[in-house]
């Protein structure tokens, strides 16, 4: 088995507007609190390679993923279903993709990412190195550091996860997983990867160490406090306490040198609406957020698209879901901004604790909510397909998925 590691910087232009934290407000960068980068791990064993990739943004479009994946395959040879991609959902950086009032894409800029990603994946698989070792560590860290947003009585994902690829001659690579939305800056016109990224640059402090981050399912999970102002002056001890829980140590899980993986394919079930349910629910978020505000003007775009193309309405749409199996720890990646009872439905199906469980991953198709938040019909339930223009999921598809995705990962080690 070989594995090798790779950056290439993402960083957008200042005067490029960052997604995040309210509609139309127009948040340009002024500056650069901390460089943007697509990162890269690349495993080889025998005829067969994979890539991880991680990358510094809210989340990518479809034809940028489409773009990403073509070049990999006509230039490297590596199929679409060898490739995991995610981004680690910060606030702080480029909308990628059109989210209604969230952040405008900057074109000219957005043309060069699929290329630059590509560059992160070739300096992976050049770096390609012989593994002598490959450790696992699962750590706890404290209950003071993140929160359900979505609900006090929510479930919370309190476990860091980590894998330790020991090369020949070669940097260690850290694949660290922590589930969190990556919203620590806070509304601040300064381009930033938010924690994940100073998670990344605590871990290379050793210079002996390549890293690599991959949110967990993060949709009702935030960084503590719930007031926003405090967050700044915490992100830092929060990333080093991530940081310090995915470095390994004597109590590591050795781990066999193998690499699988492919894609799982699924129908997310849709609310049925008629025309006076759109009307209704567009009517009650102007009513909630008043009638001259951002939201009511997202609200009424997403029912005017809505009524324009009702008849092309469909009850179900198709997604993929990338996953791989390192060593014997299963690895999922849902394009969604998913929650944590997702998460747990997985492990549970899995009878295995260890199993990282990522969101975000390739084109981002907004939040899948639970059915409790869907009663509550709360934001991620509601209001955030409007800017997605999306129709919201059929209650109960959160749950269901999970228990599918973990039934079919279970099905993938036999």
């Amino acid at each position: 088995m070989q594995a090798g590691f790779g950056r290439e910087e993402i960083t957008p232009p200042l005067g490029t507007e960052l997604a995040g934290y309210g509609y139309y407000l127009e948040r340009r960068a002024t500056h650069v609190i901390d460089p943007l980068y697509a990162r890269a791990v690349a495993l080889k064993e025998g005829d067969d390679t994979f890539l991880i990739v991680s990358c510094d943004c809210l989340g990518l479009s479809r034809a940028l993923v489409r773009d990403v994946l073509n070049l990999l395959f006509r230039q490297n040879g590596i199929a679409p279903d060898h490739v995991m991609l995610v981004s680690v959902h910060t606030h702080t950086g480029p909308a990628l993709k059109y989210h209604e009032g969230c952040g405008a894409v900057n074109p000219e800029y957005a043309q060069t990412v699929a290329p630059r990603i590509h560059a992160a994946c070739q300096n992976a698989l050049r770096d390609l190195r012989s593994v002598v070792g490959i450790d696992y560590t699962i750590k706890r860290i404290g209950d003071e550091w993140v929160y359900n947003r979505a609900s006090n009585e929510g479930p919370v994902d309190r476990f860091a996860r980590s894998f330790h690829i020991k090369r020949d001659n070669a940097p260690l690579i850290v694949i660290a997983s922590y589930a969190c939305h990556a919203v620590s800056r806070g509304n601040r016109d300064g381009i930033s990867a938010d924690y994940p990224g100073e998670v990344c640059r605590i871990i290379e402090e050793d210079k002996n160490c390549r890293s690599i981050f991959l949110n967990g399912l993060c949709g009702d999970i935030d960084p503590y406090p719930p007031e926003k102002a405090g967050r700044q002056a915490r992100l830092a001890p929060f990333a080093k306490t991530v940081a310090e829980a995915c470095r390994a140590d004597a109590a590591a899980q050795s781990l066999p040198r193998s690499i699988t993986g492919g894609r799982i394919n699924i129908a997310l079930n849709l609310m049925p609406v008629t025309k006076s349910s759109l009307t209704e629910a567009a009517e009650a978020s102007i009513k909630a957020n008043g009638a001259d505000g951002g939201a009511a003007k997202v609200a009424s775009i997403w029912l005017s698209e809505m009524l324009a193309k009702f008849d092309k309405l469909e009850k179900s749409e198709p997604f993929s879901v990338s996953w791989l199996r390192l060593g014997n720890i299963p690895i999922i990646a849902l394009p969604f901004e998913g929650f944590t009872r997702t998460a747990e439905l997985i492990r549970e199906a899995l009878s295995d604790s260890r199993a990282l469980t990522l969101g975000c991953a390739e084109e981002i198709l907004g939040y899948l909510p639970t059915q409790d938040d869907i009663r509550r019909r709360a934001y991620a339930a509601l209001e955030s397909t409007f800017l997605y223009k999306r129709l919201p999921p059929l209650p109960g598809e959160a749950e269901r998925i999970g228990r599918l995705l973990g039934a079919m990962m279970t099905e993938t080690a036999k």
